[in-house]
């Protein structure tokens, strides 16, 4: 019964990974021809390109670990293809808090002068924030090789009914740039999203009280961001536990239970939350239901 679950939760995976796949190359295609077109790229476009890129790449990673059985056996491959998926992963992420804050400080409405300044020079300064969140990516990869080196190795004791791992002080300084890193994500998409929706609180109230339309485009700019946000803190929470399992070395001591809901919590937030940006993004939604229709 549990190689069947196993083998389903694999095949929805794979699903999964080949829906992300087309989702994210559609991003990035669009946001590039956006591009072309207008000759200039917005903020947005530009981390929507970006997330698009790192995604579709962190998903092709999948499906060739998935169809290269020598990946797995060896480990030099092994370890390389996973600082790989770190990089990308860890980017990709930095890029969706990115674009949290982008669209808390565009659409929120706060006359603070700290989010005065954050509005006047978030767009201009894009191109160094994308920089720094690479970089950060890159040093979060490093810092983990280095310490999966330097960490003791794990003791392995074989009983009759499996394997008993006797796990050692070294995970926690493996572990703690992996939790510093994604804390701090979830810190900034939590902030993001709080100050979004007592933003909307507000405006809703200023509406009632000058007897206005509650919904209008500043109402919908506020429901369709604080949605995405909320989404993405929905998905992303079981996305990081699995991913911070995965990267221990005693992940290979799980149970098929384990592994199979390992496997969908892992694949269902790129191609999920990335299908919630084309839904909330109305560039994005209006092209794909140009295709949708043009395909019927």
């Amino acid at each position: 019964m549990l190689r069947i679950v196993f083998f389903s939760s694999i095949v929805v995976s794979e699903i999964l990974t080949f829906v992300g796949l087309i989702v994210n190359l559609f991003i990035v295609v669009v946001s590039y021809k956006t591009c072309i077109k207008s000759h200039r790229i917005s903020s947005s476009d530009r981390l929507l390109f970006s997330l698009g890129i790192t995604r579709f790449f962190i998903l092709l990673l999948n499906v060739v670990v998935i169809i290269s059985p020598n990946v797995e056996r060896s480990v030099s491959l092994s370890s390389f293809f996973l600082s790989c998926w770190m990089f990308l992963d860890s980017s990709s992420l930095w890029f969706v808090t990115l674009l949290n804050v982008l669209y808390c400080v565009k659409i929120a409405n706060y006359q603070h002068s700290v989010f005065l300044l954050l509005r006047r020079n978030l767009s201009a300064r894009m191109p160094r924030l994308l920089l720094v969140c690479v970089l950060l990516s890159v040093f979060t990869t490093l810092l983990y090789v280095m310490l999966r080196q330097l960490a003791p190795r794990l003791e392995f004791v074989t009983v009759r009914n499996g394997t008993v791992f006797d796990i050692n002080e070294g995970l926690l300084s493996l572990v703690t740039p992996l939790v510093l890193s994604s804390f701090l994500q979830f810190i900034i998409n939590v902030t993001s999203a709080s100050l979004l929706i007592n933003s909307l609180k507000r405006h809703i109230r200023k509406m009632q009280r000058s007897a206005t339309v509650l919904w209008n485009p500043q109402t919908e700019a506020h429901v369709g961001a604080m949605k995405l946000m909320i989404c993405f803190l929905i998905l992303y929470i079981p996305y990081s536990v699995a991913t911070l399992l995965h990267y221990l070395p005693s992940s290979i001591g799980m149970d098929l239970r384990t592994k199979s809901i390992y496997v969908i919590m892992s694949t269902i937030y790129p191609p999920g939350h990335s299908l919630l940006i084309i839904l909330t993004h109305p560039k994005l939604k209006t092209k794909a239901k140009n295709i949708l229709c043009f395909s019927k």
